[in-house]
């Protein structure tokens, strides 16, 4: 969803006046931070996709080390648009996550209906810790993976969302275009900054 979001995000910045050159203006902060975080992920999903035997407590532990990189780079970043919100909904993410063990809990039915096979058939895997099948045990389901997102017309890997989901593709999305300059925004905000000083 949020690839997707972003891709799409990106191509209407451009149109509507945005540059890539201004994102390098961007005062991003600990950029360190969203690498680890990422690698980790990365690192999880592909030992767990290869079914490679991963300790049982360190990939969960992992799991929620790398929410904890994220939810510490976007505080440090909270000064750029979209950034709160992109926070709110990675939090809402780590707190389901953390709150079942540190795997996301996913709606096995709408995986089953997005055509998502290779996740349906990981859900059973032991050795795949980043989701597990949402069951009437889930805590904080309505916050868990098991919301019907729309798709793309491809394959994918994976397509329920969650709430938290929702709101880091807004956030992304508005911070994409708040860095291209689409539509203005980047002069709106200085000349705003320039009126209030």
């Amino acid at each position: 969803m949020l690839l997707d979001a972003a891709v799409l995000t990106i191509i209407v910045g451009v149109i509507a006046g945005g540059r890539f050159a201004r994102l390098k203006d961007l005062d991003l902060r600990a950029p360190s931070a969203f690498i680890a975080a990422a690698a980790l992920q990365v690192v999880l999903m592909v030992l767990g996709a290869r079914q490679a035997a991963v300790p049982a407590a360190l990939g969960p532990t992992l799991h929620l080390a790398s929410f904890l990189l994220l939810l510490g780079g976007l505080w440090l970043n909270r000064h750029l648009p979209g950034v709160r919100l992109v926070g709110l909904g990675a939090l809402l993410n780590f707190l389901v996550i953390a709150a079942n063990g540190g795997s996301m809990p996913v709606d096995r039915g709408l995986a089953e209906r997005a055509g998502s096979a290779r996740l349906v058939e990981l859900l059973d895997s032991p050795d795949y810790t980043m989701h597990e099948a949402a069951t009437a045990a889930t805590r904080l389901r309505p916050l868990a993976d098991v919301l019907p997102l729309p798709m793309v017309p491809r394959p994918r890997f994976f397509s329920p969302g969650s709430v938290g989901d929702i709101l880091v593709t807004i956030g992304a999305c508005w911070l994409i275009l708040h860095g291209l300059g689409a539509f203005g925004l980047r002069r709106k905000g200085r000349d705003a900054a320039v009126e209030d000083g």
